[in-house]
C-alpha cells in the first residue's frame, strides 16, 4: 500500500508511522515527494525514529548505519544521498528510546533539513529565472499571421496545436517554480520548528 503525506515536523511523522504500525501497516520504503510504501504486518507498536543526514562518502554512510544497528536500530529506508533515514527498534528495550542523546542533537536534524531546503529553493529560483525569458515570448506564438490565416475548424485546430506546444514549452519552468515554492515552504516551517524545539 502506498500513501502520500507531507510532514516537516519529524516527530509528528514518527507518530504517524507508529499509528500505521498499530493498524497493521509497517513501513517498507519512503521515496521522494512524500510517498510511503507499507506492507501488511501483525499490528504492533513500533516507535520509528527519523534522522536527516546526507553523506558524501559511502564509507561514512555504512559506518553510520553500522552504529545504529549496533545500538539496536534497524534501518528501514534511506540512501546515502536521500537525506531522510528511517529506523525501527530491533528490540523492546529501544521502543521507548530516542536515537538522539539530547534535545540539542535532535534539533540538529532540523537544521540540516533547513539548510538543504533553502539550498534547493535557491537553485530552483535560479533555474526559473534562467528560463523566464522564454516565457515572455509565449504570447507572440498566438500573434503569428500564419495562424489567423485559417478560419473555422482549421483555426481551432491550429490554436489547439499551438497550445499543446505551449504547454510543453512551459512545463519545465512550472516544475522549477513548483519545486522552489515547495522547498521555500519547507524551509520556513523547518525554521519555526528549530525555534520551537530550542525554546521548548
Amino acid at each position: 500500500m502506498k500513501k502520500v503525506r507531507m510532514f516537516v515536523d519529524l516527530k509528528k511523522e514518527e507518530q504517524y508511522l507508529k499509528k500505521m504500525a498499530e493498524q497493521g501497516w509497517g513501513l517498507v520504503k519512503y521515496s521522494s515527494w512524500n510517498v510511503y510504501t507499507f506492507e501488511k504486518i501483525t499490528p504492533k507498536t513500533l516507535n520509528y525514529r527519523i534522522d536527516y543526514q546526507i553523506f558524501k562518502k559511502k564509507a561514512d554512510y555504512i559506518a553510520y548505519l553500522t552504529l545504529f544497528e549496533d545500538s539496536g536500530w534497524q534501518h528501514i529506508s534511506g540512501t546515502k544521498s536521500s537525506g531522510f533515514q528511517f529506523f525501527a527498534p530491533l528490540n523492546s528495550k529501544n521502543q521507548d528510546l530516542d536515537i538522539f542523546s539530547d534535545a540539542s542533537s535532535s534539533n540538529e536534524r532540523y537544521k540540516r533539513l533547513y539548510d538543504q531546503a533553502i539550498m534547493w529553493a535557491a537553485l530552483m529560483i535560479l533555474y526559473f529565472m534562467i528560463l523566464q525569458p522564454s516565457f515572455k515570448n509565449i504570447s507572440s506564438w498566438y500573434l503569428t499571421p500564419s495562424i489567423w490565416a485559417y478560419t473555422g475548424p482549421q483555426l481551432f485546430g491550429m490554436i489547439i496545436m499551438q497550445t499543446f506546444f505551449l504547454i510543453i514549452q512551459i512545463m519545465p519552468m512550472m516544475f522549477f517554480m513548483f519545486v522552489a515554492v515547495y522547498f521555500t515552504i519547507m524551509g520556513i516551517k523547518t525554521k519555526k520548528l528549530i525555534k520551537k524545539y530550542e525554546t521548548g
